[in-house]
């Protein structure tokens, strides 16, 4: 999946919670990406992706390219908090970040997950059976508290298919 794609699936899975937040008053929590390599918080921004999740970004040269620059930047953000003199600039680096990170692939397998505050179980177990939430991938079972939207694709095409229907 491509950054345009997933900024679209950011913006569909927030619709939703904001939705579900809305039938359940008590929901408590936050969306969050996932998969069995990690996690991070639902965010459109690939670099805090990158940096927090970087199984979350398929391998590649690019993705090779952007890690090497984020590590530039942050040992010359490090270096500059240090130093009190004049500080170094890194603002080619991030040009350079900001070019190549349009080019990364995002895994689409990868879940968009809602993670709660709080336990309230009576809540997670309604949620369950919600239509709004993947029957397909959250477990139907009092032993789970996974609450899953689905996977980044299954979201876009869902987004895509009621946009065809309209």
């Amino acid at each position: 999946m491509n950054v345009t794609k997933l900024k679209t699936v950011v913006e569909k899975s927030n619709l939703i919670f904001e939705k579900l937040k809305t039938k359940y008053s008590k929901l408590d929590g936050h969306l969050v990406f996932s998969s069995p390599d990690g996690q991070c918080e639902i965010t459109p921004n690939v670099a805090d992706i990158l940096n927090l999740f970087p199984q979350m970004i398929v391998d590649s040269r690019t993705k090779e390219k952007c890690l090497n620059l984020l590590q530039k930047i942050t040992e010359i953000e490090a270096e500059n908090k240090k130093n009190i003199g004049k500080p170094k600039s890194f603002e080619k680096y991030k040009n350079q970040l900001s070019e190549s990170i349009n080019n990364l692939e995002i895994k689409e397998d990868t879940f968009v997950e809602i993670r709660f505050k709080g336990p309230n179980l009576d809540l997670i177990f309604e949620l369950q059976n919600e239509e709004l939430i993947s029957q397909k991938h959250t477990p139907q079972t009092k032993a789970s508290i996974r609450i899953v939207l689905g996977n980044l694709e299954e979201i876009f095409n869902i987004l895509q298919h009621l946009i065809e229907a309209t």
